[in-house]
């Protein structure tokens, strides 16, 4: 394994850099994949899309299993992670992804997510050999490599990751925390709960007002609250709660180490966001296309008296997030 340093005296005008649209094409295949394949209902209709899946350059998340062991058993001498896209589920982090991954320089893992609790050799075997960081530098004079992965708020991954790739740099994507409780509510909404709600076992399964209502005791109270469906197993607003996992991230690795994207910023002018992000990993300049989210979750409105008693509920801890960062991103300040 080795880690690749960028060069930050490179002249971006000279370099001659730019996105390759194919690239782009790359990106967005696994999208459309999860789209075919999640709503395509006959197994024998999912049958052509399950065989092109297997077979694939680059993932959403959840690549076949035999992909990975098959890459386990080839070269052992693979790129180390330079960088680490965080956040939690429903913030942005597959549409900051595809920002990231444009860059030129940046050598694309086997898959944007990558699950943390499998084997070193594992793990590596999502990352390129040598031999493509070497194609690479040849082609543009600079590779490094990294993922994309929505991780907040276990703190697990912080020790796993800083024992594994000390020196690796982190970007994390900060989304209002009511929007994000909601959207996540939303996705898992529609991706699980739907489809459980016929069946007699979940008749008794909760709405979102009175599932967050039972959390929001819990988390006062101290106990264990609910687990969302997807992401970290966690409760819904327990996924909205930054500060204490951002404290001990800049604990392992140093805050000039971790890179924070406001989600509003970042929605509002993704290619500003991906520029900065550019430096913050020490990258040639280079002009990022705009791209349309790919992953969007489904429609639906908040109820304005829930968003303010949400909005009432994270108030203080949003103020220990702003006084951690020195920056006050205005969460409900309009309500």
């Amino acid at each position: 394994m080795t880690a690749f340093a960028p060069d930050m005296s490179m002249d971006p005008v000279s370099s001659g850099l730019a996105v390759d649209p194919k690239r782009l094409e790359t990106l967005h295949l696994p999208y459309q994949d999860f789209r075919r394949r999640s709503e395509t209902g006959e197994a024998w209709r999912r049958l052509p899309l399950e065989v092109a899946y297997q077979f694939r350059r680059y993932y959403f998340f959840n690549p076949p299993k035999w992909r990975v062991w098959a890459r386990t058993l080839g070269s052992s001498e693979r790129m180390e992670p330079y960088f680490a896209s965080i956040g939690a589920v429903r913030s942005g982090t597959s549409f900051l992804s595809s920002y990231i991954f444009q860059h030129p320089h940046v050598v694309l893992p086997l898959s944007k997510e990558i699950s943390f609790t499998e084997t070193m050799r594992e793990l590596m075997a999502y990352f390129p050999t040598l031999a493509a960081q070497k194609a690479a530098e040849r082609l543009n004079d600079g590779a490094i490599t990294g993922y994309c992965t929505p991780v907040m708020p276990n703190p697990l991954w912080i020790f796993l990751a800083q024992s594994m790739f000390p020196n690796m740099r982190i970007i994390c994507v900060l989304r209002d925390p009511v929007e994000r409780a909601f959207s996540h509510w939303r996705w898992d909404e529609k991706r699980f709960i739907s489809r459980k709600s016929q069946d007699p076992h979940w008749k008794g399964f909760p709405d979102f007002r009175t599932l967050i209502e039972a959390e929001k005791a819990i988390i006062r109270s101290g106990g264990m609250e609910p687990h969302a469906f997807s992401g970290a197993r966690a409760g819904y607003l327990r996924h909205s709660i930054y500060a204490p996992f951002l404290r001990l991230l800049f604990e392992k690795f140093g805050r000039d180490r971790v890179f924070i994207v406001d989600a509003t910023e970042f929605f509002r002018d993704p290619r500003s966001t991906a520029k900065q992000i550019y430096g913050f990993l020490g990258l040639p300049e280079v002009e990022p296309l705009a791209i349309e989210e790919q992953n969007p979750g489904p429609p639906g409105k908040l109820d304005d008296s829930l968003r303010e008693n949400l909005a009432e509920f994270f108030r203080p801890y949003n103020e220990e997030l702003y006084a951690l960062l020195g920056k006050d991103f205005g969460w409900g300040a309009n309500l």
